[in-house]
C-alpha cells in the first residue's frame, strides 16, 4: 500500500495547530482529480474550468496532507459532517474526517486559487484566507460590521488601510464561524472581533455556539492574502506551526 509519510511531522496534539497554504493549478489536474471521491468528482463536474481547478486543488491537497497524518492513501479517506450546532441539521455542520476516526480536526479556507489549512486535535478550529485585491468594503462594511468596528473603519483618513481593517474584521469573523461550525447563519453586524487591535483578541456572542469564547489571530498568508485563525479560547495554549512539506514527493508518495 502506497502511504504519504515521507518527510511529514507526526500529526498535531490538542496543543498544536499545524498550517498549509498552497495555490491550486489554473487548470484541472489530472493527479488531483484522481484521489478525489465520487461525491467531490460529481461537484468538480458541475464548475467551470477555473472553479473546478481552485475545488480540486484545494481538495487534493487536505486529503494529502491527512492521508500522510493517519498513514493512508488520499483517494481512501472518508469525510462526512458533524452535526449544526446551529440547527442540528446533518446537511451542513463542519466536515470531519472520519475514516478513520483519529481525533484530528480541520478547517480549509479558499480564495481563488490560493488556499489555506489548519490541523488540530480535539478542539475546534477554523481559519479564513481572502484576498487582498480590490473590494467594496465601504459598500459591504454596514452589512457584516459592529456600530464599534464601522467607527474604526470610518476613523481611518487612508482608504488602503480601511480595506487592510475590513479585511482582518471579515477574516477574523469567518474563521470564528467556521470554527463554531454556524456559519454565515451568525449575526455578523453582532460579532465584534476588535479589527484595530494587533495580536490575539478574544471573541464571544451569545449566537456563536461550541465554546463561550474564541482566540482570534492574524495569520502571514503572503502579499496577494489576508487570513486569520481562530481557537477555542479557555484551553491551555498552542503552539502554531508551518510544517516545510516536499510537495513533489507527497504528491507521489512513497511505499
Amino acid at each position: 500500500m502506497t502511504v504519504y509519510t515521507h518527510g511529514f511531522p507526526p500529526p498535531p496534539t490538542s496543543g498544536a495547530v499545524h498550517l498549509f497554504r498552497g495555490r491550486a493549478p489554473t487548470e484541472p489536474d489530472a493527479a488531483d482529480l484522481a484521489v478525489l471521491d465520487a461525491a467531490e468528482l460529481e461537484r468538480f463536474a458541475r464548475m467551470v474550468p477555473s472553479a473546478g481547478a481552485q475545488f480540486a486543488g484545494s481538495r487534493a491537497a487536505v486529503r494529502r496532507i491527512l492521508a500522510a497524518y493517519v498513514r493512508e492513501t488520499p483517494g481512501r479517506l472518508g469525510f462526512g459532517r458533524r452535526i449544526c450546532p446551529g440547527c442540528g441539521s446533518p446537511d451542513h455542520g463542519p466536515p470531519e474526517l472520519i475514516k478513520p476516526r483519529t481525533g484530528l480536526a480541520f478547517s480549509l479556507s479558499r480564495s481563488d486559487y490560493d488556499w489555506l489549512l489548519a490541523v488540530t486535535k480535539d478542539r475546534l478550529v477554523g481559519v479564513d484566507i481572502e484576498g487582498a485585491a480590490a473590494v467594496d468594503f465601504d459598500r459591504v462594511a454596514p452589512m457584516v460590521m459592529t456600530p464599534a468596528e464601522l467607527a474604526a473603519l470610518r476613523a481611518e483618513p487612508d482608504a488602503q488601510a480601511r480595506k487592510a481593517l475590513f479585511l482582518r474584521c471579515w477574516t477574523r469573523k469567518e474563521a470564528v464561524l467556521k470554527a463554531s461550525g454556524i456559519g454565515l447563519m451568525a449575526p455578523l453586524r453582532e460579532i465584534d472581533v476588535q479589527p484595530a487591535s494587533n495580536g490575539l483578541v478574544t471573541v464571544s456572542h451569545e449566537a456563536i455556539v461550541g465554546a463561550s469564547a474564541w482566540s482570534v489571530q492574524d495569520l502571514s498568508a503572503g502579499s496577494r492574502c489576508v487570513a486569520a485563525l481562530a481557537l477555542q479560547a479557555g484551553l491551555p495554549p498552542v503552539e502554531i506551526s508551518w510544517p516545510a512539506i516536499d510537495w513533489q514527493q507527497l504528491a507521489v508518495g512513497v511505499s
